[in-house]
């Protein structure tokens, strides 16, 4: 009998210390997963918040930073759900509120007006690799249904047209440096392509079509110079043979009568 009551506390014993192990995986795995979760949040906020830094340089629209400025609340809720204990996160999450609160009473901003033409070509590639993200932030956002099809497409038409904006921009930077050191055929070759891009674009803004009056402005200059250029040189030709001729003129044998 004792025996048989000694098996059954062992057994009693191993099915409490198996449950407690199972158990405590169980809470490990889910305190894991809630890390990993609230470590993807924190990715998410950081990266929408370095996005609205870029406001000085690129024109963001009314309905893209409230766009953004929803994606940071949503990720920054979500953390506070699954850990309350986060007095910052909470503070955070009052400060976006009221931030989101404010430009939905703001007026819209002119984006035109706003863009800034990169300085270089490493500011450049800065720009359209930011475009780049916004514009997946945008597609990830219209997918959970956050953002209806047809602001969808406007707000993800402006960036597209920005980042033509950018395109366009480097390459007239291009096109003057080769005019500059006369590289005529290669500058030609860059205004042409800006302009036969431009003129398949039917939706063009101010800035798209002030460029493009700017591309053929400067294909007009260098056509010209190409001409004065070529009239010149026929002009220093025929002067060169005028003197040859004059030179043979005086020195050629005279003739004995």
């Amino acid at each position: 009998m004792k025996l048989t009551l000694i098996v059954i506390a062992i057994a009693v014993l191993l099915f409490l210390v198996i449950g407690y192990n199972i158990i405590l995986q169980f809470k490990r795995k889910a305190e894991t997963e809630k890390r990993q979760i609230i470590i993807k949040h924190k990715q998410v906020i950081q990266e929408t918040e370095e996005l609205l830094l870029n406001a000085t340089s690129l024109p963001y629209s009314k309905v893209l930073t409230l766009v953004l400025h929803s994606r940071m609340h949503d990720s920054l809720a979500a953390t506070l759900h699954m850990d309350p204990s986060l007095p910052q996160v909470r503070q955070r999450l009052t400060n976006v509120k009221a931030q989101m609160a404010q430009l939905k009473e703001a007026p819209g901003q002119s984006e035109e007006k706003m863009f800034r033409s990169p300085n270089s070509d490493r500011e450049a590639i800065v720009l359209l690799q930011q475009i780049k993200k916004i514009r997946a932030v945008l597609r990830a956002e219209h997918a959970k249904s956050k953002l209806n099809t047809q602001t969808f497409v406007i707000e993800d038409r402006k960036l597209e047209l920005m980042q033509l904006n950018v395109n366009i921009d480097n390459l007239l930077k291009r096109a003057y440096e080769a005019r500059a050191t006369r590289q005529f055929g290669s500058c030609k070759q860059l205004l042409r392509k800006g302009i036969d891009t431009l003129n398949n674009i039917n939706d063009k803004n101010e800035a798209l079509t002030t460029k493009q009056q700017t591309l053929m402005s400067l294909l007009n200059d260098v056509n010209e110079q190409l001409t004065q250029a070529s009239s010149d040189d026929l002009k220093d030709r025929q002067e060169k043979e005028d003197e040859k001729n004059e030179l043979d003129l005086l020195f050629q044998p005279k003739q004995k009568w």
